[in-house]
């Protein structure tokens, strides 16, 4: 049994305290970088320009794509990156809190953009978009096949024919080389957390424990339990395969090579078909 199910604690909602610190814990990832990706992704979308809706003072930061919804879009950093290249931008997180994050972020900012709480399941929005993109292993949080198969069949009616839906996913391989009994200690500001990190073959779970201690309000350790499902990259395109999208890309990592199963991160690129 992991170790940190043998402590006392008490359990709290996934990144309802977590979002304080999440960016601190996540200080190693070049957020510029991966925008810079994602964006030179966008050349795969075949919809039509739509030069009506920039303003003349607004130059079209990409012939195909202007708008753009992330799902799970966490505390807002990628976000800011694309609102600060030109698009605009809508978010949306599960987490209250996390949203709320990403809000506050933008607004600092000065950034334009538009987040709300929302599952992504359940996707509606007034218009629709170029492309939608959900980040850092965001889409193994369907937990059931059957809810990634939602989110393809939401997504359907959110994006414009030719567009794009982007995601990323961790992979088996990942978990078992670096995940399977993973252990850290930090603290940032008026919180201190231990993290654990195992892997479930059974099952393909991938769990993320992290037991919270907030220095400003003594009390009980908090324990966040985060899980994720880990799928194939067969069982993603079969999930995905409801004559709505095609798949045009399948790349290792932040690279133009060939998706596998001993890559520690794949990139999907599915286009919203002409039906």
């Amino acid at each position: 049994m992991p170790w940190l199910s043998l402590q006392k604690n008490t359990d709290a909602t996934p990144y309802s305290r977590l979002a304080e610190f999440y960016d601190h814990l996540m200080n190693h990832v070049n957020y510029r970088r991966w925008a810079d990706y994602i964006i030179a992704l966008f050349d795969l979308a075949t919809v039509p320009p739509r030069e009506s809706h920039v303003s003349s003072s607004h130059r079209n930061p990409h012939p195909k794509v202007f708008t753009v919804l992330e799902l799970a879009c966490g505390t807002g950093k990628i976000l800011a990156e694309l609102s600060r290249s030109g698009f605009e931008v809508y978010g949306l997180d599960l987490s209250p809190e996390m949203a709320r994050y990403a809000a506050r972020r933008l607004r600092h900012e000065k950034l334009r953009a538009h987040v709300w709480c929302a599952d992504m399941q359940q996707v509606a929005t007034g218009i629709h978009m170029d492309a939608v993109i959900c980040l850092y292993d965001s889409m193994n949080y369907c937990r059931h096949p059957h809810e990634m198969t939602r989110v393809f069949e939401c997504l359907a009616n959110v994006v414009r024919p030719g567009g794009l839906f982007i995601f990323d996913v961790c992979t088996r391989w990942n978990c078992w080389k670096n995940f399977r009994n993973y252990t850290e200690h930090d603290s940032f500001q008026n919180f201190s957390y231990h993290r654990h990190s195992y892997f479930h073959p059974i099952g393909n779970l991938q769990y993320n424990e992290f037991l919270i201690v907030d220095d400003r309000n003594p009390g009980p350790t908090l324990r966040e339990k985060h899980v994720q499902r880990i799928y194939s990259l067969n069982e993603i395109r079969k999930l995905a395969a409801n004559g709505y999208w095609e798949e045009v890309a399948c790349l290792s990592g932040m690279s133009q090579r060939p998706g596998s199963e001993r890559a520690e991160r794949v990139h999907f690129v599915f286009r919203r078909r002409s039906l």
